[in-house]
C-alpha cells in the first residue's frame, strides 16, 4: 500500500492530492472507530462477566452460609439426647475436655457426679416402658432445672446421668447432689393414676493431682454401686 507522504510525492495536482489525503483519513477514522467499537464491546462483556461472577459469588456465599447453619442445627441436634431433651454423652464428653482443660490450667475445683436411677428395670417390668420414658424425662428435668448455669448435667445413657460442677468442692457437692437426690425423691410421678416412687443414687469424686478424667469417673461411679448397695437413695464420695 502507498503510504501518504508517497502519494503527496506522485499528486501531480492539488485537487487529486486532497482526495488521496481524504481517502487516507478516512481509512484511519474507520479504523480508529472500529477499534473503539470492538474495545467497547470487550469493556461490555468485561462488566457482564463481572456481574455474572459477582451473581454466582454471591449465591455460593448464601449456600456456603446455608450450609454452615445447617451443620451447625445438625451438630447440636447431634449433641441432645431425643428422649429426655438434655445433653448427651457425645456433648458431656466434649464439655468434660474443655473443663479438664480449665482444671490443668487454672488449678480450680472440678467436681463429678454420677447417678442412676433406683431399681429402673422394676419401673420396666411393672409400668411398661412408656412409664420407664417419662421417669427418665422427669428425673432430667429434675436434675436440670435445679443446677447452676455454670453446670453440666447430661444423659450418660440408659438410666445414668452425669454432672459436672466446676469450682465446687466434693463436699460443696455433695450438698448439692444431696438436694437434688431430695427434689426427686419427693416429685410426685404418676402413671396412669398411679403413683410411682422414684429414687436416685449418686457417687461423686473430686478431680485430684495428676487425675486424669476416666479416673474421677471411675471413682464417681464405684462409689454410686456403694450408694446402691448400701441402700439406695443415697449420695456416697468417691
Amino acid at each position: 500500500a502507498i503510504g501518504i507522504e508517497e502519494s503527496v510525492q506522485q499528486a501531480e495536482e492539488l485537487t487529486a492530492l486532497k482526495v488521496e489525503v481524504q481517502q487516507r483519513v478516512d481509512t484511519i477514522r474507520e479504523q480508529m472507530q472500529a477499534f473503539r467499537s470492538a474495545e467497547d464491546q470487550r469493556l461490555q462483556l468485561a462488566e457482564q462477566q463481572i456481574v455474572d461472577l459477582t451473581k454466582k459469588l454471591e449465591t455460593v456465599q448464601e449456600k456456603s452460609e446455608k450450609l454452615q447453619q445447617r451443620l451447625l442445627e445438625e451438630r447440636n441436634q447431634a449433641m441432645i439426647d431425643p428422649l429426655t431433651g438434655v445433653p448427651n454423652r457425645l456433648a458431656y464428653n466434649e464439655r468434660l475436655a474443655h473443663e479438664f482443660a480449665r482444671w490443668r490450667r487454672y488449678g480450680s475445683p472440678l467436681t463429678v457426679a454420677v447417678w442412676d436411677v433406683d431399681k429402673f428395670k422394676a419401673v420396666n417390668d411393672t409400668y411398661g416402658h412408656q412409664a420407664g420414658d417419662k421417669v427418665l424425662t422427669v428425673i432430667a428435668n429434675a436434675l436440670h432445672k435445679q443446677v447452676r448455669e455454670t453446670d453440666f448435667v447430661a444423659r450418660f445413657g440408659g438410666e445414668e446421668f452425669v454432672l459436672l460442677l466446676p469450682e465446687t468442692t466434693l463436699d460443696n457437692a455433695m450438698g448439692v447432689t444431696e438436694q437434688l437426690r431430695k427434689r426427686v425423691e419427693t416429685t410426685a410421678f404418676h402413671f396412669r393414676g398411679k403413683r410411682v416412687p422414684i429414687t436416685i443414687s449418686c457417687g461423686v469424686s473430686e478431680f485430684r493431682t495428676g487425675d486424669s478424667p476416666e479416673r474421677v469417673f471411675e471413682r464417681a461411679d464405684k462409689a454410686l454401686y456403694e450408694a446402691k448397695n448400701s441402700g439406695r437413695n443415697r449420695c456416697c464420695k468417691g
